[in-house]
């Protein structure tokens, strides 16, 4: 019974959509970071740590080396899992280089009905600055890998890849405000065989101001192309050493934010909640270790 329910699932995914319905579905901005997700994905300004490579390249040359791991159930579904990984590690004289991971999976019954592969390389570094100020620019590819389940019952729903080309910069203004702009698939990529759909173009805009020592405050304005434009805002604020309080606010869907986040001996440890007006609450965990 599982098998045919599995079945005829596959058959609806693969001949009732076509792929230019889906495209409004995948490889979308999950949120990747705990962090971010507390503070409404205001982030592109202020993301000093390795998951820059998710939201602004051009960020990870100021960020802290390190690693990061996080998993959230989307809107609190059994079914959709979202895991991440980065990476950010800085050579000297070259710039910081950082590798990502991104799968979003949905399963039924044990069976992977759908999963979205997204790895990531990119490189930063600093162009210009001086004791007061900075600019930062980077770059990346995104390897983009699609699927729609598993071979059973004779039936292979195939697979797909293509790449994607992202851009990014920060501008740092006396230490304290931080302006920032990020691309992402540049190169307009897209998918499929008989029927094509184009992967979603992403542009942000953010700034960030610091009015004290361990709090940040940020918004950002960002749309995919064809879209309204969604308004992200976010604080977070350092309570006592190495505990941080965040929250935030967005629009297009309407969504309020909080979280937090401990640093213990280089381990960092980040928790992220946010509501839907229609869907489940999503909450989000990440664990990393500062190098």
């Amino acid at each position: 019974m599982k098998k045919l329910g599995f079945i005829v699932i596959i058959i609806l995914l693969t001949t009732s959509f076509s792929f230019a319905e889906i495209n409004s579905n995948v490889f979308r901005n999950y949120q990747p970071s705990a962090r971010a997700r507390g503070m409404s994905g205001a982030f592109i300004a202020s993301c000093n740590d390795p998951n820059a490579i998710f939201y602004n390249p051009g960020a990870l040359a100021s960020a802290e080396q390190g690693i990061s791991l996080g998993y959230a159930k989307l809107f609190n579904n059994s079914f959709e899992i979202l895991m991440s990984g980065a990476l950010a590690y800085t050579l000297p004289r070259i710039g910081t280089i950082s590798l990502g991971m991104q799968t979003m999976d949905v399963e039924y019954e044990g069976y992977k009905l759908q999963q979205e592969g997204t790895y990531s390389l990119a490189h930063s570094f600093l162009l210009m600055g001086d004791v007061h100020s900075q600019l930062y620019v980077g770059y990346g590819v995104n390897l983009y890998y699609l699927s729609f389940g598993e071979t059973v019952g004779g039936i292979d729903p195939g697979n797909q890849t293509t790449y994607g080309v992202n851009l990014g910069a920060l501008a740092t203004l006396h230490q304290r405000t931080h302006i920032a702009f990020a691309v992402k698939n540049l190169n307009n990529p897209s998918m499929g065989s008989d029927q094509t759909f184009d992967l979603p173009q992403h542009m942000a805009i953010g700034v960030a101001y610091e009015p004290y020592d361990g709090v940040i405050t940020e918004i950002d304005l960002s749309q995919y192309l064809g879209e309204p434009t969604k308004i992200q805002a976010g604080i977070e604020f350092e309570v006592m050493e190495n505990f941080w309080l965040r929250t935030g606010a967005s629009t297009n869907p309407n969504s309020i934010s909080a979280g937090f986040g401990l640093l213990f001996k280089g381990i960092k440890v980040d928790y992220g909640y946010s509501n839907h007006p229609v869907l489940s609450d999503t909450h989000q965990f990440s664990i990393g270790y500062q190098f």
